[in-house]
């Protein structure tokens, strides 16, 4: 997994559903606008969420960008989650 389930751990305490979000998380941070979110579904936990490229960030070497990730769940608030991400060797990387 290219955001490594060290790294999606770390921000957001969860391990499941990694695939479909790292999926959604590459495209998201590679294609969108900034504030423009890709969405996400997983249809045997029933669980989705949102990635959400906020703003470029020059923390380390560019391009990097800050992002959200949303956590929608049957019956719960949702929860978010900040970090940022470079791209490396294609990748986008959580940092």
């Amino acid at each position: 997994m290219s955001c490594s389930n060290t790294a999606m751990y770390s921000i957001t305490g969860h391990l499941q559903q990694s695939d479909i979000i790292d999926s959604a998380f590459q495209n998201a941070m590679e294609y969108n606008a900034d504030g423009v979110a890709t969405y996400w579904q997983d249809p045997n936990s029933q669980k989705s969420g949102a990635i959400k490229p906020l703003y470029a960030s020059y923390d380390w070497t560019p391009p990097c960008r800050h992002f959200e990730i949303a956590y929608f769940y049957p019956n719960k608030q949702p929860t978010y989650h900040y970090g940022q991400a470079c791209k490396r060797k294609q990748l986008w990387r959580i940092h």
